[in-house]
């Protein structure tokens, strides 16, 4: 009989092709989505009108904790998500996109990687204070290369 290996979430970097798979899952993971409205004043109405603009991206924020073994390196890499590349002074490429993948939640959701939020606390090597543990905020913005209608979405 083959057990089942748990399934673990992960990130991969889309131009390197890397990937960092966290060592626990996030306990939770927060979807939001907003819609930019403009606010339409008419002289003499109670309320203001409004007028559809455009929607904003939808973020999705999750915590990750990574606990023993090179928890520096771990973190390095998430932070190494928000910067681009430079060949001198020269931008070469923006920071690279990722996919996330959380089973079927998220089978692959290309994104940005918006925010890393690294929480140093308990336990550091008594020798080098290296941190043994860090819980890690991630804010990724989804990347859509069309408009999506709410039929879309309903599926």
């Amino acid at each position: 009989m083959q057990t089942q290996q748990p399934l673990t979430a992960y990130l991969v970097d889309t131009v390197t092709r890397e990937r960092l798979a966290f060592q626990y899952n996030p306990n939770e993971i927060v979807d939001s989505k907003s819609t930019t409205y403009a606010t339409l004043v008419v002289p003499g109405m109670s309320h203001p009108r409004y007028q559809y603009v455009a929607g904003d991206a939808r973020k999705i924020t999750f915590t990750v904790t990574f606990y023993k073994g090179d928890v520096r390196r771990q973190v390095a890499w998430l932070q190494a998500l928000l910067y681009p590349t430079h060949q001198g002074t020269m931008l070469q490429q923006a920071p690279h996109p990722v996919l996330f993948f959380f089973g079927e939640l998220y089978p692959g959701i290309a994104c940005l990687v918006r925010e890393v939020r690294a929480h140093y606390a308990y336990l550091f090597d008594p020798a080098t204070l290296q941190p043994q543990r860090a819980d890690v905020e991630i804010t990724l913005e989804e990347l859509v290369s069309q408009s999506v209608n709410a039929r879309e979405v309903r599926r």
